[in-house]
């Protein structure tokens, strides 16, 4: 980041110091104590399990030249503001309106992560990208993504993520991004939002403060977002898929054990498209990316050299070949929708046994029994062997065994540690493993497993 005063500092969070005489410039911004380093700011955050404020005096011992606190302490380091959580956000948005930058802002139920690195690779072609780091798509994880912008910077890019009805809109806030992309409505965080509709609805937020010169960039193919109309909106809109009623669309679709290869035409362009990721899921995904090229500009050789050097994020569709075994690891997260996208591309991967080893789906509320069963039964149809782990995907074992065909295999284990001790007498040579599931399955382990196991 550019550096910054403590005098802008207190005006962006509207802070009190009272050290008039000392005025240290920052270049870094944290929010963990562990992460101090001299001319860096530190944020205390109150969590549920934890108080920044607590390690206050351990940050100034490391160095830290600025402090952003709650309570007041008499030091010449402390900025003393009412709530250190809203400081932050008010400090990013402070900080990024000082540069003159494209903002591009990404949500959906599924594949918001791909999706930024997709528009991430494809306008690195022509531009300087600064992009959220990993999962840093919340109201703490944003605010420090904006905090590290360099003057450099053409555009950046925002995955905003949300649980619930509002947060969308108040990253928004922060940012005002200029061209908004939205992947999909799916099922993920339904237990609080309860509805399809109140997940649309928290999705559109995105929209909430875009002018008529700003672009909203929509999957199409979407039962949800195909239903919105461009004369209804006060912004630009554009629609993405295959179906033929968008703007943008994808046709010739084939795939070998690698890439994805297809055609696109629309938006006065036609392309053809060779992308390191497999399935029509990751094609929608790089539609978005391929819109937001147009819209900046960007020439058709441009884009096709982006995308081909596109490289998921850790843990997501991340392609290893093991002494003759590929394992598929996106096990970072998972929701019905993803599980059911990436099954339907598994056969893509080539010969050889198809192993799903597939971990609980999480805060599915009271659709959870129905959402895993039909997960169950469409594992077992796209897949040789499944592996089942977790409370919830006994469920899916249940169903998979309902519809269970000749010489497939089901195995079911309550946790990530049983299913491991069991997995190496499971898997052998020229088989291909996918391995996904929600967050909190740790399902990382069980690829990291795999992985040390046949090195």
């Amino acid at each position: 980041m550019k550096k910054l005063s403590k005098i802008k500092i207190m005006k962006y969070t509207n802070g009190i110091n009272e050290y008039e005489e000392y005025n240290p410039l920052i270049d870094l911004v944290v929010t963990d104590s562990r992460e101090v380093k001299k001319d860096c700011l530190y944020v205390a955050l109150k969590g549920e399990n934890f108080d920044g404020h607590d390690f206050i005096e351990d940050a100034i011992k490391m160095g830290a030249s600025l402090i952003l606190s709650e309570k007041k302490y008499d030091s010449k380091e402390i900025i003393k503001v009412e709530n250190t959580y809203l400081a932050l956000g008010e400090l990013s948005k402070g900080y990024l309106n000082e540069f003159n930058i494209k903002k591009i802002g990404i949500t959906g139920s599924s594949g918001k992560t791909t999706t930024k690195d997709m528009v991430y690779h494809a306008l690195s072609a022509r531009y300087e990208t600064h992009r959220t780091i990993g999962n840093f798509n919340n109201h703490i994880g944003l605010p420090l993504t904006a905090l590290s912008i360099e003057e450099k910077d053409d555009i950046a890019v925002f995955e905003m993520g949300m649980s619930e009805l509002w947060e969308i809109d108040y990253l928004c806030k922060l940012t005002n991004p200029h061209i908004g992309i939205i992947t999909n409505i799916g099922t993920a965080h339904i237990e609080n939002l309860k509805t399809q509709e109140n997940i649309f609805k928290a999705k559109m937020e995105i929209s909430n403060y875009m002018t008529k010169k700003d672009l909203l960039i929509v999957n199409g193919d979407d039962d949800y977002l195909s239903k919105l109309k461009k004369e209804e909106c006060s912004f630009r809109l554009i629609k993405y898929g295959f179906s033929e009623n968008n703007d943008l669309i994808a046709y010739d679709y084939k795939s070998d054990s690698k890439n994805s290869i297809f055609k696109v035409k629309g938006m006065d362009r036609d392309l053809n498209i060779t992308l390191p990721a497999i399935g029509k899921h990751n094609v929608l995904n790089s539609l978005s990316a391929i819109a937001t090229c147009i819209e900046l500009g960007m020439r058709d050789e441009e884009i096709q050299k982006g995308l081909a050097g596109f490289k998921p994020s850790k843990h997501r569709i991340d392609i290893r070949e093991i002494n003759g075994i590929k394992i598929i690891n996106d096990s970072y997260n998972a929701n019905p929708e993803s599980i059911s996208a990436v099954l339907d591309s598994f056969k893509d991967y080539g010969e050889g046994r198809k192993v799903a080893i597939l971990g609980d789906m999480l805060e599915l509320g009271d659709i959870s029994e129905i959402k895993h069963r039909e997960i169950g039964e469409k594992a077992i149809k796209e897949s040789d062997i499944c592996i089942f782990i977790g409370n919830e995907m006994k469920y899916a074992k249940e169903a998979a065994l309902s519809s269970l065909d000749t010489g497939k295999i089901i195995y079911h284990f309550i946790d990530k540690n049983l299913a491991i001790n069991e997995i190496k007498g499971i898997i052998k040579y020229g088989d291909i493993i996918l391995i996904k599931g929600s967050r909190g399955m740790n399902l990382d382990k069980v690829a990291e497993y795999l992985i040390d196991s046949k090195k």
